[in-house]
């Protein structure tokens, strides 16, 4: 593409100078690239500062969605793509999101796209984290809602559309899940934080049944119905790992309805 498109790109980092230069290089096709510095102390901030048209500092957050209510309005245009520092956008889906968006309806509020995720650098083949995953990536300011809430925190308006960029084999945002088992449990740990809200605002109530049922399922359909298999002893852990996360988040829905209702 020889044009820069009218969207804006936010990126908050922590300590991630190691693949940070990779992701902006990738998403020099958006006008603005609007990077927020979380309290690095490496080099984070000179890198950000040979790619992106600003660079803001601000605190160590838990978890992404505590910025973003904070930096999206002061993004430029009203296009928008939130992506972290171990994302990749391959040259095909650049060019997909520039057609896409030359032909949108203005009534569309949220693309998704092809993502392929990568533990311990090695590609995903099943599993619910691997395999082709549609991921949301672009969003308009005017047809979305933004809050902090885990996982729902910017939430397509009434009457706006979603679209699904279909993957054709090279056009994908290549993502760097996790490098290991403690980056994982870390990472599961931060949003089990605020996953009892979230899971509450969306009209889920606990259950003793549903915590152990639904746990048990989340492992067979991540194992066997996602193909889980296919990725040996890791897809396996892994499968026990998202039926583990499912098991907890429902112990953080019961803290949740306990705090609100003592």
């Amino acid at each position: 593409m020889s044009n820069k498109l009218p969207i804006s790109a936010l990126v908050a980092s922590y300590n991630e100078g190691h693949l940070l230069e990779d992701c902006l290089k990738s998403i020099q096709f958006c006008d603005e690239i609007y990077f927020v510095n979380l309290g690095s102390k490496d080099n984070s901030v000179e890198i950000a500062k040979k790619y992106a048209t600003t660079v803001e500092e601000f605190k160590k957050v838990p978890r992404i969605e505590d910025v973003h209510p904070l930096f999206i309005p002061k993004l430029k245009y009203d296009w928008f793509i939130l992506i972290d520092p171990d994302e990749r956008i391959m040259p095909a889906l650049a060019e997909d999101i520039k057609n896409t968006l030359e032909t949108a309806p203005p009534e569309l509020a949220v693309i998704r796209v092809p993502m392929f995720n990568y533990f311990k650098g090695k590609k995903l083949k099943g599993t619910v984290y691997g395999g082709v995953v549609y991921a949301r990536l672009l969003y308009k300011k005017q047809g979305v809602t933004i809050d902090d809430e885990v996982h729902a925190g910017i939430k397509v308006k009434e009457g706006y559309l979603r679209k699904k960029i279909r993957f054709t084999g090279e056009n994908y945002d290549k993502h760097f899940w996790c490098n290991s088992w403690k980056q994982l449990f870390d990472k599961h740990k931060r949003y089990l934080q605020g996953e009892g809200k979230a899971q509450y605002n969306a009209g889920k109530r606990y259950s003793l049944n549903k915590q152990w049922h639904d746990s048990i399922i989340r492992f067979y359909y991540s194992f066997k119905t996602k193909e889980g298999y296919k990725d040996g002893l890791t897809g396996f852990l892994l499968s026990l790992m998202a039926a583990r996360y499912e098991f907890l988040s429902w112990r953080s829905l019961r803290r949740y309805e306990k705090e609100i209702n003592s």
